[in-house]
């Protein structure tokens, strides 16, 4: 399985340099604009490659080996983490229309908070990497 998504991915990449080279028509981007408004913040050269790869990542989320819902709170959290203000809403509503409660989606960005406050007092202390990786092996 790994070794497949390594593939597709590597497959992705080189798709996506060898099609953001090529020129594309305006009746191409137009499409491409109505498909999705996202494709909308790319270059216009390098919008068929996105679009594929978005199309292809957003994948992990229905076929991927974690639930699709659980998936929408990791996402969460990892967008409440990074501050990402246009990830939030959709992953909320994603994680809702999959059946999420509000403690679930509470738990997750309150676990994003307590990575991000841990990780900010081991890194500000600077508390040794090493001695903490012996620690977990105990």
């Amino acid at each position: 399985m790994k070794r497949t998504n390594l593939i597709l991915i590597a497959c992705l990449f080189i798709s996506a340099f060898g099609q953001s080279q090529e020129p594309i028509s305006d009746a191409d981007y137009k499409a491409l604009l109505e498909k999705s408004p996202f494709n909308s913040v790319y270059p216009k050269n390098f919008t068929k490659a996105a679009d594929a790869y978005f199309e292809a990542s957003m994948q992990i989320y229905t076929k991927g080996p974690i639930k699709e819902k659980e998936a929408h709170l990791a996402a969460l959290a990892t967008s409440a983490a990074t501050k990402c203000q246009y990830c939030i809403p959709y992953h909320v509503s994603q994680a809702k229309r999959l059946g999420a409660t509000e403690d679930e989606i509470k738990s997750a960005i309150m676990i994003a908070a307590d990575v991000m406050r841990m990780s900010t007092m081991f890194y500000g202390n600077e508390f040794d990497l090493e001695k903490f990786k012996a620690m977990l092996k105990n």
